[in-house]
């Protein structure tokens, strides 16, 4: 059973990657668990950034960003895609 916001095995809030919706509410903590100093709304806003990026073509990944908090956000949804997908 899920234990926390960082265990992706449900995948209950990710739906259809790439081009499902996502509930970046869900995925907020794990980005603020790496990233402290972000507030809530910065977080959400990176991880809407990341899922654009990734069903979007021609867009700059966010895992290349130079910003801590694009990259984090970008990692975050790549991990909960990859384990919906599973």
């Amino acid at each position: 059973m899920s234990t926390g916001p960082t265990d992706w095995v449900s995948g209950e809030r990710v739906f259809g990657p790439p081009g499902g919706t996502l509930d970046v509410d869900w995925l907020v903590p794990a980005v603020l668990d790496e990233v402290p100093s972000a507030t809530p709304d910065d977080a959400r806003a990176a991880l809407v950034r990341a899922w654009a990026a990734g069903r979007e073509p021609g867009t700059s990944p966010a895992s290349a960003s130079p910003d801590a908090l694009d990259r984090r956000a970008a990692a975050v949804v790549r991990e909960a895609v990859t384990q919906y997908l599973r």
